[in-house]
């Protein structure tokens, strides 16, 4: 047996234990370790933890970051409501939110680790309008020599999010032309460039920040997504009206 095959069958006993048994005087500061400990942000009710061995369609073994005991919720409502994103699989990191009325009862669930990821969809180009040039102008002189270029020219560009460790985030898209937008005789939509996110009462909250000359970073937007969908290969997010349809883009797609 290799090195590498004993460590992680050492670490998924210890998880399996974590989840099985109270803990005494453990905890972790960091951001990535396997239970949180930091505080929630001002006005945030979501509860934080692991998925343990037990966990079905309607029940949820869950142990918070608390470090207690795990406790057991029932989530049959909320699966029947589509409120639970992502398949909870043992050691998953969770976010939920408890029902006001009965705390054994979960009324939505987030599996955090399935949430990391690449997120990706596509955009489609449009012609820039120029003066003296518009759609109608370019209907008349369409030649097909004329439509060929434009084939190349409109062509669609990925965009999306990569959710990551740490409450960061990376966007997807962003591409340096060789010449300015003004120049370019097609134009895409904004992309929106998220670089942290977190959980926030069950929404997903997408932030663009700017850092200073000091590295002092500030958020300057910020989107509140309502989850739709969370399954292993496919996100939906409503953000205001618009609901968005997401693909996983895997690491063996990755042409760089």
């Amino acid at each position: 047996m290799t090195i590498r095959r004993k460590f992680w069958i050492a670490a998924a006993a210890l998880l399996m234990a974590a989840c099985g048994s109270r803990k005494e005087g453990t905890s972790t500061a960091e951001d990535d370790g396997p239970i949180s400990m930091e505080q929630n942000m001002p006005g945030d009710s979501t509860v934080y933890g692991l998925a343990c061995d037990g966990c079905n369609d309607t029940i949820l073994v869950f142990l918070s970051r608390t470090d207690g005991d795990p406790d057991t919720f029932n989530i049959l409502n909320a699966s029947k409501a589509h409120q639970v994103f992502g398949h909870p699989m043992i050691g998953d990191k969770l976010a939920i939110m408890v029902n006001s009325e009965n705390p054994k009862v979960a009324d939505l669930v987030v599996d955090i680790e399935q949430l990391r990821g690449e997120w990706c969809y596509m955009v489609q180009p449009k012609l820039r309008e120029r003066a003296g040039f518009n759609q109608a102008t370019l209907k008349r002189e369409m030649t097909p020599e004329l439509d060929s270029l434009l084939q190349q020219l409109l062509q669609p560009r990925e965009y999306g999010v990569e959710i990551k460790s740490g409450y960061t985030a990376q966007p997807i898209g962003a591409v340096r032309s060789m010449t300015s937008d003004e120049e370019s005789p097609v134009e895409y939509p904004p992309l929106k460039r998220y670089r942290e996110w977190r959980i926030f009462n069950g929404r997903l909250i997408l932030s663009e920040t700017s850092r200073d000359t000091l590295g002092n970073t500030t958020v300057t937007n910020s989107d509140t997504a309502t989850f739709v969908l969370l399954r292993r290969d496919s996100l939906v997010l409503r953000i205001g009206d618009e609901e968005r349809g997401y693909y996983r883009r895997l690491a063996s797609e990755l042409s760089d």
